[in-house]
């Protein structure tokens, strides 16, 4: 009963789309900003972990704010900056010291789906600035010069599980999910190419 139902709804939405010429549907920049930001309040204190033993490392990165930006520069990239507050210990002249701080990443990535969720593939680095004057936050700037690789790996490993945004919106959204093509990044928004 429910796989013809939805064998009916797909045959009405392929016909839909066909009739009406449009094979490809756009999400706005603005629509993926507040869906990440309703998943960053919902998470709450969910971190990203820093731990390199050579540098006797272990951070915890919270990402509480996050702003992203389309651009169709080199073929489309995601541009992303966070604000998080950074917790954890650096050791230094032989001593371990307590870091709270903090750290606003910004980086540019691609774009992929997996069935209906929208996430960041392999993050780069553009630039980290660290708040704050004191002792602690000027070690932990010279610190992050060197750890720029481990950071963009703790980055892919959170956004392959954290999707930036789900097609499930809308009846249309969730249908016609499974049936895209090509995403296109565009200076506003995400063209999804159903055809």
């Amino acid at each position: 009963m429910h796989t013809t139902r939805y064998l009916t709804l797909l045959a009405l939405l392929v016909s839909s789309l066909l009739t009406a010429g449009c094979n490809s549907f756009r999400v706005s920049e603005e629509e993926v900003n507040q869906e990440v930001a309703k998943q960053i309040a919902q998470q709450g204190k969910q971190s990203i972990q820093l731990e390199m033993d050579s540098q006797a490392l272990n951070l915890d990165l919270v990402v509480t704010q996050a702003k992203i930006d389309f651009t169709e520069r080199d073929g489309g990239l995601v541009m992303v900056d966070l604000q998080s507050d950074l917790t954890g210990t650096l050791k230094a002249f032989g001593q371990d010291i307590s870091l709270t701080t903090k750290v606003n990443p910004s980086f540019e990535s691609g774009i992929r789906l997996e069935e209906d969720r929208l996430y960041l593939v392999a993050p780069k680095i553009l630039k980290i600035d660290v708040e704050g004057a004191s002792f602690s936050d000027k070690m932990l700037r010279s610190t992050l010069g060197e750890l720029h690789g481990e950071f963009e790996k703790a980055l892919v490993a959170y956004f392959d599980e954290h999707p930036v945004y789900v097609l499930n919106h809308s009846t249309f959204e969730k249908t016609t999910a499974a049936m895209v093509k090509d995403i296109i990044i565009h200076e506003d928004g995400l063209e999804l190419a159903v055809f």
